[in-house]
């Protein structure tokens, strides 16, 4: 079996692996330690292959933070915060872990610092666990990463995200960011929609004119 059709097994078998109640019982099962405020595990290289622990300096964070002020009175403004904070992970993790070249996708642009969706998923499952924890998401409880799969959910390929609850409604909201390149604010679609085979208009790229960050 040749290195490609290696890969596409692994980005297939990755993105199928069925989610765990929790996005700590996920991430034990990959063997990955869950996030502190001190220092959090970044994947990257399709179905997490390389996994390394990386740190925010003191302004990041207060960056971050400002995004969630002044307090947040209802889960749609959570969510659109949350979509933000997201881009902004991306941005300080990609510039220290060389990830920042990642493209939308996972087969349009390869190579060892690129993510596929397992790693998108799973990275932000952790962005989100450490927005929790520093009790910036008050509006949503957190699961682990779902799947859905072609013929049954639509699409070509299985595709894995990170999920979000609404605390009121009880709605799931998929918080996926591999549909943009690396910097960009996450979608956050109904999970309903999403398993449908939900997928944007476009794909944002850096330097692109489309890019609405430009």
């Amino acid at each position: 079996m040749n290195k490609s059709s290696l890969i596409l097994l692994a980005f297939i078998t990755g993105c199928a692996s069925l989610p765990d109640n929790t996005p700590t019982h996920y991430l034990q099962s990959e063997n990955i330690n869950p996030p502190t405020q001190e220092t959090f595990p970044h994947c990257y290289n399709y179905g997490c292959k390389n996994v390394v622990y990386t740190v925010l300096s003191d302004e990041e964070w207060r960056n971050i933070d400002a995004l969630f002020a002044p307090p947040i009175k209802n889960a749609q403004d959570e969510r659109s915060r949350i979509s933000q904070s997201i881009a902004l992970f991306e941005t300080y993790v990609g510039a220290r872990t060389g990830t920042e070249v990642d493209g939308y996708g996972t087969f349009r642009n390869m190579g060892n610092f690129h993510h596929d969706c397992v790693d998108e998923s799973t990275n932000t499952t952790v962005y989100l666990m450490m927005l929790r924890d520093r009790g910036l998401i008050k509006h949503h409880t957190l699961s682990a990463p779902d799947t859905r799969f072609p013929l049954i959910n639509g699409g070509r390929w299985p595709h894995k995200t990170a999920v979000i609850r609404d605390t009121q409604t009880h709605e799931r909201y998929a918080v996926d960011s591999w549909f943009h390149d690396n910097g960009f604010p996450a979608e956050v679609i109904s999970m309903n929609s999403w398993k449908k085979g939900w997928k944007p208009e476009e794909n944002f790229e850096r330097g692109s004119d489309s890019n609405p960050h430009k």
